[in-house]
């Protein structure tokens, strides 16, 4: 499919290797939602952005009835509920991402029939698919008893609490040793990534949800400058967002490679399929909440799959008749695919030749930053002609 009808379908990431920043990275995503949510009620403000916005629906849906509510001076309702509800749908996105997209865009080209198609039987009998939500006062892993069971047979092949103490311990070593036994479909692409996967990127973290001082900050940036959720940065920086970057990671463990990135993935995914333990597991390893920013408006915000989701909203009043006065969402996106950021410059320092094994190098910077849009390789030549 051309870049142009992909455009045409709700935007796409035209990659160019080996080009200058901010040149190799072009966004034609479309922002909509101002334009969708203006005047509309508030009351329906998360079924619109929950359609919008619909790989992640479940944390848009949620940032969005969390604003509208805080922003009314509402109580926020079934805190338990809601963090169930995130806890599985981001299970959910992880694992469609490790068993439909991973195989086709990390395996060997002589093993990507065979693994994807090994990978999507292993997904058609997993129960998180089973259940379309949980009730309030339940997990994934209570909901679904054989999830854990399922995640270590079809996935990775040892018991998942030995795989995360492992991978706390040393996440690198845990890769190699994990994937140097090449047991399982999972294991043997981990075992074939390129050697750009170890390369390490130059970013910095992104948690400006780690205290209310620091929301206000971002707000106060939203509200200053409407195009900041384009291309935004971070007290003038570039940052990065993603399973890597939570606010219950250990202190100190900076994971900075793709490799470590696609392995972070993975690990929240066993994080998520365990029992709750706090701060490490289950519906309590996500953080989300919110915050008041005055009469008629507020900011709220979760951790969910592609990383950190922000939404901005404010009312004409505080009602039940209240209306959308302006609403900014803030996606992972944008952040992680900024033509400045450190995706960018990794493609920089890419040979511009498109060539099979320069397409196995991108698809793997991809998935490590897992754009919810689609994306398409675009010659130098081509950049060329269309500027000659």
């Amino acid at each position: 499919m051309s870049a142009a009808r992909l455009a045409d379908l709700g935007g796409a990431l035209l990659v160019r290797p080996g080009r200058p920043r901010p040149h190799n990275l072009v966004s034609t995503r479309p922002d909509l939602t101002e334009l969708l949510t203006r005047g509309k009620p508030a009351a329906g403000l998360a079924d619109i952005l929950g359609s919008l916005y619909s790989l992640c629906g479940h944390a848009h849906r949620l940032c969005a009835q969390r604003a509208v509510a805080v922003a009314r001076g509402e109580d926020e309702a079934d805190e338990h509920g809601a963090a169930s509800a995130l806890q599985l749908g981001s299970l959910r996105e992880h694992l469609r991402r490790l068993c439909m997209d991973w195989p086709r865009q990390l395996a060997v080209s002589s093993r990507r029939e065979a693994l994807a198609a090994q990978a999507m039987n292993e997904l058609q009998q997993c129960p998180a698919f089973v259940v379309p939500s949980l009730s309030s006062n339940s997990t994934a892993g209570e909901a679904l008893p054989g999830l854990l069971d399922w995640l270590q047979r079809a996935v990775l092949r040892m018991p998942a609490p030995r795989w995360l103490a492992a991978w706390e311990r040393d996440p690198q070593a845990c890769l190699g040793e994990w994937a140097g036994e090449g047991e399982g479909w999972l294991a043997e692409l981990f075992m074939g990534m390129p050697a750009v996967a170890d390369r390490v990127l130059d970013t910095a973290d992104l948690q400006p949800h780690a205290s209310a001082a620091t929301l206000r900050e971002l707000a106060d940036t939203l509200q200053e400058s409407p195009a900041f959720v384009r291309q935004p940065r971070w007290r003038g920086a570039c940052a990065d967002t993603g399973p890597w970057n939570r606010l219950n990671q250990s202190a100190g463990q900076h994971l900075a490679s793709p490799s470590l990135r696609l392995g972070a993935r993975l690990a929240e995914a066993v994080r998520l399929a365990l029992p709750d333990e706090a701060r490490r597991s289950g519906a309590q390893w996500l953080a989300s909440g919110s915050l008041a920013l005055g009469p008629g408006e507020a900011l709220a915000w979760a951790e969910m799959a592609r990383g950190l989701l922000v939404h901005h909203v404010r009312l004409d009043n505080r009602g039940d008749a209240a209306r959308v006065d302006a609403c900014r969402v803030l996606a992972p996106t944008e952040w992680n695919f900024h033509p400045a950021g450190a995706l960018a410059a990794a493609l920089e320092r890419l040979s511009a030749e498109v060539t099979p094994a320069r397409q196995h190098e991108v698809a793997l910077l991809m998935a490590a930053y897992d754009p919810c849009v689609p994306y398409e390789i675009e010659p130098a030549w081509l950049e060329e002609a269309a500027h000659a």
